[in-house]
């Protein structure tokens, strides 16, 4: 289960505003500028309309699922935790996983730090976001677990990711694993999360569709072709898919068992020696191969 006390972000609002504290004013324009970042920036790592009007739907509220529970005065220091939701109205959320509004945080931190080309609309509102605390306003990003220092997000950072004209060097991927957490049947659309929190969005074809059908929230792996298109995201047009059975053998077991036991179901009476693992004539050069066998790489 995820801890989300261990998952602490602080976010440390400066400017002429915010000197002795945040006016509550300013503090809902800062949240509400905050959260649509995020959110446009997960809708264009999708491939859907950013700026989208209306009440948020569940993904949406995932990804911005925040709570505070901390603020310090001396500029406006806010301590936030994660909140693990599910993205699917009928899905409930799986506790082993990092909270996506986590993920999405980390994503676009990195791509900001990376100065990274990323979404107007997320630029513009962290902007907003930032002069909410006054025209020099800026906002410190301080991340759960990072040895790195927090970012500072300024007019000056966001105005040299607002004039990035390159793009980072796609990878080609052909394979990944990962649970199956989104299924959208219009259009034929999958995600799926990996152990290392990358957020791939998979185009499947129609015959693939009865067999994705059954795999959703379970551990699957795919082929086709993909690319990775920043730290935490990646595309794929799927060619194959197959689930991960994670079943323990009966190989294995929990009960401890005397090795007198084990020796005797093996018909073990006695030392074996070199001889049953098929040496006859162990000699130095033995010895010289076996070290050089143990210090391969």
């Amino acid at each position: 289960m995820t801890d989300t006390g261990d998952n602490q972000i602080t976010l440390t609002m400066k400017g002429a505003r915010a000197e002795r504290g945040v006016s509550l004013a300013d503090f809902e324009s800062f949240v509400d500028n905050f959260l649509a970042a995020l959110r446009d920036y997960d809708r264009a790592g999708r491939g859907q309309q950013t700026k989208k009007s209306g009440h948020p739907d569940r993904r949406a509220e995932a990804v911005t699922a925040f709570r505070l529970v901390g603020f310090r005065t001396g500029s406006g220091i806010a301590t936030l935790e994660p909140e693990l939701i599910s993205e699917d109205d009928d899905e409930e959320a799986l506790f082993d996983e990092e909270p996506i509004s986590l993920t999405t945080l980390k994503a676009l931190t990195a791509d900001l730090s990376a100065v990274r080309a990323v979404p107007p609309s997320v630029i513009e509102s962290l902007g907003k976001a930032c002069r909410a605390a006054g025209g020099d306003g800026s906002l410190s990003i301080a991340l759960p677990g990072s040895a790195s220092r927090p970012l500072l997000v300024d007019k000056e950072l966001l105005d040299r990711v607002a004039n990035a004209t390159t793009e980072p060097e796609p990878s080609e991927v052909t394979t990944i694993s990962g649970r199956l957490h989104l299924l959208d049947l219009e259009p034929d659309r999958l995600g799926i999360r990996t152990a290392a929190g990358v957020e791939w969005s998979c185009k499947y074809p129609e015959p693939l569709e009865e067999r994705v059908k059954t795999m959703l929230d379970r551990i699957v792996w795919v082929t086709g072709s993909g690319t990775l298109t920043s730290p935490l995201r990646g595309t794929m047009t799927i060619e194959r898919i197959e689930p991960v059975d994670l079943e323990q053998s009966s190989l294995f077991t929990t009960e401890q068992i005397d090795e007198q036991v084990l020796a005797s179901r093996q018909g073990i009476s006695a030392p074996q020696g070199l001889s049953s693992l098929g040496v006859t004539d162990w000699n130095d050069a033995s010895d010289d191969l076996y070290l050089a066998a143990l210090l391969e790489k």
